[in-house]
């Protein structure tokens, strides 16, 4: 099954992932192109992009598009189905005949700590964060990923924000003092905390602001509370959404892995805090990192799902 082809998108709000895999699961090629997120990016520029990416992809695994058997792509954007319909509409204008597996980015974040099995739970932490499970009999449920704007409490915007909201009440005297203040100013080359109105207001998008998140990580090694609270705010809101999903599949007592994704749940303290209250929510669960990457997770979905359609071992 080496002589198969089988690609891999990871459409995520910063970024795009490709890659090229063969019939064992072996990468072949990868590339990364920008963001492909249909709420996000005109629906024409997401379309180029997917192109460029198979494109490059195929040329630096040094095979035809006619050589690919499927491709599984997780993007940002495709819950509704007539998103994930039109995806896949690009798809068979650029692959014929390709089998296309389009789903949400969350569904190839959880292939990607399973080795392409939909069983189990996936908590992203990135920009915005969602919860996605699965249990075994396919049945879906999520909490979370309403975008930024909506709350979307434990992902990178949210916990941003806190750290900006802990240092004005810091200067007004409000609240306590915070190392996050300085850790804060120094990181944006800013005098002044007054600075922050600025700053705040001359950036576009969400990824600004989310971009603070790690500075609280950093302050809460250094003993300080206000860091502290912050991420412990951030491990509650992340297993609260969790702990529904669980109860929705009726997950408690059952043995099943959480894979945690995304930048804000590296290892760390953050991380630790969840890890802490999964471990109440549901006991018998195994948590656990991703161990591939998510656009090989998405390869892999597709990989197996033409392995069932063709009669093959999956």
């Amino acid at each position: 099954m080496s002589d198969l082809v089988v690609l891999g998108i990871d459409g995520g709000g910063t970024k795009t992932r490709c890659v090229a895999i063969n019939g064992e699961g072996e990468v072949l090629a990868s590339c990364t192109v920008a963001s492909t997120n249909i709420n996000a990016v005109p629906h024409d520029a997401v379309r180029e992009r997917l192109g460029e990416a198979i494109v490059t992809v195929l040329s630096q695994a040094g095979v035809t598009p006619e050589a690919v058997t499927a491709i599984g792509l997780g993007m940002s954007g495709v819950g509704r189905p007539a998103d994930a319909a039109m995806v896949r509409g690009w798809i068979g204008e650029m692959l014929p005949g390709v089998m296309a597996l389009v789903d949400n980015d969350a569904v190839a974040a959880l292939a990607s700590g399973t080795g392409g099995d939909l069983y189990g739970l996936v908590i992203i932490s990135g920009t915005g964060m969602i919860v996605l499970g699965i249990d075994s009999t396919g049945k879906r449920r999520r909490a979370g990923g309403w975008g930024p704007i909506r709350g979307d409490p434990g992902g990178g915007f949210s916990i941003g924000m806190a750290i900006l909201q802990a240092i004005t009440a810091a200067v007004d005297g409000s609240g306590p003092t915070t190392l996050l203040t300085e850790r804060v100013l120094h990181h944006l080359g800013l005098a002044e905390p007054q600075a922050l109105i600025g700053w705040a207001y001359g950036q576009a998008g969400w990824a600004h602001i989310a971009g603070l998140a790690p500075l609280a990580e950093r302050c809460a090694k250094q003993d300080d509370e206000v860091a502290f609270s912050i991420l412990a705010w951030a491990a509650d809101g992340l297993a609260q959404r969790a702990g529904a999903v669980i109860r929705g599949l009726g997950l408690e007592n059952a043995t099943f892995p959480i894979v945690l994704a995304g930048g804000n749940l590296r290892p760390g303290l953050l991380r630790s805090l969840l890890t802490a209250r999964l471990e109440e929510l549901a006991p018998n669960a195994d948590v656990t990192a991703p161990y591939l990457e998510a656009a090989v997770g998405a390869a892999l979905l597709a990989l197996k799902q033409y392995w069932r359609q063709s009669g093959g071992v999956s």
